[in-house]
């Protein structure tokens, strides 16, 4: 197995790697694990304004949607005068109600 220090020394300039190296040691670390914490946290720290801003854009997008809802709802109200007003869960009911006694009547109709 390769040593990881001298891989990654191959791949940077000389000054560069005596950096790395001389900072790693100060942090008891190897070169490899020094490149891997800081480039860890360039992406967490490159990652969180992307993630807030892909947050406000989906509530921003969100609350225009409701915005548009809310002047049709306003415009629905000043051609129609008011909504309709109708009991949806008790018409639903019903819808079960009649779904519920034909699905019994064909097993009925199946047994005999």
């Amino acid at each position: 197995m390769l040593n990881p220090d001298v891989s990654l020394q191959g791949i940077l300039d000389p000054e560069l790697s005596q950096t790395i190296a001389l900072l790693a040691r100060q942090e008891g670390q190897t070169m490899l694990q020094w490149v891997q914490n800081q480039l860890r946290e360039a992406v967490r720290a490159d990652s969180r304004p992307h993630n807030c801003e892909k947050q406000v854009s989906k509530v921003s997008e969100a609350l225009n949607t409701l915005e548009r809802l809310k002047q049709q709802r306003a415009n629905y109200l000043a051609a129609h005068g008011q909504l309709l007003n109708v009991d949806t869960v008790a018409i639903l009911d019903q819808l079960r109600e009649e779904r519920d006694a034909e699905i019994l009547a064909c097993l009925n109709y199946h047994r005999d």
